[in-house]
């Protein structure tokens, strides 16, 4: 059987181009061969959907990551037609990206759909973005295959303590939510640092203007031994995403012993639970507003015994995270189905 694994050309460190890659280097026997396609995606334009169709054109199964295909179900219906087999891998449905109009949400979602509607299979990357696929398209068959992470050493405790938050600079990962609470706990001990590359050059912009009145630093992308030292440094990790479909940079931080705050209702509740066996390694709260998260914070800043129980649950969830090579073989368990 002839795979290939059809994927955005990576311009910035993300989730989704770090679950494909690892997915890669961990796949049992030959992986399948990737091919990576320039966009703009996810809707790409006139050039883009052309090599998108050619790529879709071939192998016996195509495994095609959601932001590159899940915007263009016609050429998955063609592919289809055909009798190529397409497995959509869905990091984030395409509605749930930040800075979206209405209308833009609405016209993704529709595109989304029909998209896995078409697909021979579909993989979300956290059993709540499979559930909630299923509810919404209406297909009960789509498997959840979370992703894994790399062991680390324990990061040590610091005073005053450090904090943490790594995403892309945009408002679904939500910086401006994360200052606010920051600006809240002003009288209290403690440094941050923010690290990710740009999403949306507007929000950057505000960020980048609120940031002074605090005592945190944004570190840009950081990646390989840079980002490791920047889990090192830290003793909690603040991710309060409105949206996430599981959020990595969270069970990377439990493989560190660090602990969390993430947004409730999102995937990253299911991350933060995910090698837990006695409560959370830290708490979820709601993120329309950033009172939940400071007082949040504040409870942790105040209180040494919470630190300590937030940190030793986080060390207990370390030795039970999942390993890439699980998530490589239950991939590859799916395509071969």
């Amino acid at each position: 059987m002839t795979v290939r694994f059809v994927v955005p050309r990576p311009s910035a460190p993300s989730g989704g181009h770090g679950y494909n890659a690892a997915v890669l280097r961990h796949w049992p026997g030959s992986p399948p061969r990737m091919v990576e396609l320039d966009g703009p995606w996810p809707r790409g334009n006139a050039a883009s959907r052309e090599a998108l169709r050619a790529a879709l054109d071939g192998p016996e199964v195509v495994l095609l990551d959601g932001l590159v295909g899940a915007a263009s179900p016609q050429l998955i219906e063609e592919a289809a037609g055909r009798g190529v087999r397409i497995l959509l891998l869905v990091h984030l449905p395409l509605a749930a990206e930040g800075g979206l109009s209405d209308a833009e949400r609405r016209e993704l979602a529709e595109l989304e759909e029909r998209s896995i509607r078409a697909s021979w299979r579909v993989v979300a990357t956290s059993r709540t973005a499979a559930d909630e696929l299923a509810r919404q398209v209406g297909r009960d068959d789509i498997a959840a295959v979370p992703p894994g992470v790399t062991t680390a050493e324990p990061a040590d405790s610091h005073d005053p303590p450090q904090l943490l938050q790594v995403g892309s600079i945009g408002p679904r990962k939500n910086q401006l939510g994360t200052v606010a609470a920051l600006k809240s706990c002003h009288d209290l001990s403690w440094t941050a640092t923010f690290v990710g590359p740009v999403a949306d050059p507007d929000y950057a912009e505000r960020f980048r203007a609120v940031l002074p009145a605090t005592r945190a630093s944004w570190a840009g992308p950081l990646q390989g031994a840079a980002l490791d030292d920047a889990y090192a440094a830290a003793d909690l990790l603040l991710h309060p995403a409105h949206a996430e479909t599981w959020g990595m940079v969270v069970t990377e931080a439990l493989a560190r012993g660090i602990p969390a705050i993430v947004g409730a209702g999102t995937g990253a509740v299911e991350a933060l639970g995910s090698g837990s066996i006695h409560g959370l390694p830290g708490a979820a709260v709601s993120t329309g507003q950033p009172g939940p998260l400071a007082r949040e914070l504040r409870r942790w800043l105040t209180d040494p015994a919470r630190r300590q129980e937030w940190r030793d649950q986080a060390l207990g969830a370390r030795a039970r995270l999942r390993s890439w090579d699980q998530v490589a073989s239950e991939l590859a368990q799916v395509v071969g189905q």
